[in-house]
């Protein structure tokens, strides 16, 4: 008898023992010789992993690619788990995961090499803190106070829908683009949302002040130098960690599936300072951490002496917003002990990288921190049903915020 996971089983395999759903109603029995219908039962159900009489799965995790397709898969899914311990058993589904992914792709590119780091002698003198880094930058200085009014509006228990709806309305740019993520995947919802109003009640208003924070930001950074990366690689990414962390949240319970996936589209926010503030360095750090095979935060505090991640917290108390989120963004790499929230944004983030969903400028996925994984409490199966949710609602979030 060997656990498999979902995405690992294939019709033929027998059952060694009864499969239930997560409110214990059974949905096939031990003994069962899986068919088609059953597969799709199972994936219906959230059904994440079975037990089967026999082999083990593996040898089914690359699909059915053909040599070339797998080979080229395994040395893209190499480089991305270049610093992972594969045995670790989260980080061996995840890499399964992957390489089964690139093995479906038509063609699996090596990235193209960045230009080769510059001497760290010609680069200019930068700031010597997260702090006076932000500092420096008079745009930078104050956040749009429509979130703290929304947040003031929620906060009276006599505010109705249609006042914070009113309060939405005010700014054209950020109404269309909530109902854009009102009606895409993150939600799909049975009907469609056509006002403001019927969102602030099907969604609930707080859930709706986490996607205009998310928004409003994304909307600060959209002229970011194309350097290193394109916008839409920047915004893939940070949208992939963002749902897969909402993803994990629900897997987690007793989170905020909302303020995690803000948590995760805003992880990288001190990244988008730097490669507006300090370009060049960016571009040294990205190429050294291709050179090297690093992560590029190792490469950013190797040339600042802090990272994208200690930027993004200096910005966000800057901006007065929750604390919670300035935790796991300013955590999320482990540099201290983490927080619950910064744990799910750090699994999240690992698994956007190693999946490819856009591009952070590391050609590596981080090393993924045991203690984080612990906390979250989750089984390793769980990891490639949620990459697999995530996958399917990743490019229309991107349209609905990017416009």
């Amino acid at each position: 008898m060997a656990k498999v996971d979902i995405d690992d089983v294939r019709c033929g395999m027998r059952l060694a023992g009864d499969v239930c759903g997560r409110n214990g109603r059974k949905l096939l029995g031990a003994g069962t010789v899986l068919e088609t219908g059953h597969l799709r039962v199972l994936r219906i159900w959230g059904v994440s992993a079975v037990d089967v009489a026999g082999g083990d799965g593996r040898d089914a995790a690359c699909g059915e690619g053909e040599p070339e397709a797998l080979a080229a898969a395994r040395e893209l899914a190499a480089l991305r788990f270049a610093l992972a311990d594969r045995s670790h058993p989260a980080v061996e589904a995840l890499y399964r995961f992957c390489l089964r992914e690139l093995a479906r792709e038509d063609r699996c590119p090596l990235p193209a090499p960045f230009p080769p780091a510059s001497d760290a002698s010609a680069l200019p003198e930068a700031p010597d803190s997260p702090e006076a880094l932000v500092a420096a930058d008079p745009s930078l200085a104050s956040f749009p106070d429509i979130y703290f009014r929304l947040q003031e509006a929620i906060a009276d228990p006599g505010a109705s829908a249609g006042r914070i709806a009113g309060i939405i309305g005010n700014d054209p740019g950020l109404s269309a683009t909530l109902l854009r993520l009102a009606n895409s995947p993150l939600y799909a919802l049975s009907r469609p949302i056509d006002s403001l109003a019927r969102g602030v009640m099907r969604i609930g208003a707080g859930e709706l002040a986490q996607l205009a924070l998310g928004v409003a930001v994304a909307d600060r950074f959209r002229d970011i130098p194309a350097c290193c990366l394109t916008m839409r690689q920047i915004w893939e990414h940070a949208v992939g960690c963002g749902v897969l962390a909402r993803v994990l949240a629900a897997h987690v319970g007793g989170v905020s599936q909302e303020r995690l996936f803000v948590a995760g589209l805003l992880h990288d926010l001190g990244r988008l300072v730097l490669l507006r503030r300090l370009p060049v360095h960016m571009a040294r750090a990205m190429a050294m951490a291709r050179e090297a095979r690093l992560p590029v935060a190792a490469a950013e505090r190797e040339l600042l002496g802090f990272d994208h991640a200690a930027v993004g917290r200096a910005l966000l108390a800057q901006w007065r917003l929750p604390q919670e989120l300035a935790d796991a963004v300013g955590g999320h790499h482990g540099q201290d002990a983490m927080a619950l929230d910064a744990c799910i944004v750090h699994v999240a983030d690992m698994a956007t990288v190693a999946a490819g969903y856009g591009s952070n400028g590391s050609p590596v996925a981080p090393p993924l921190d045991v203690a984080a994984w612990d906390a979250l409490g989750l089984e390793p199966s769980v990891l490639p049903v949620a990459l697999a949710q995530a996958r399917r609602q990743v490019d229309d979030i991107v349209s609905g915020l990017l416009g």
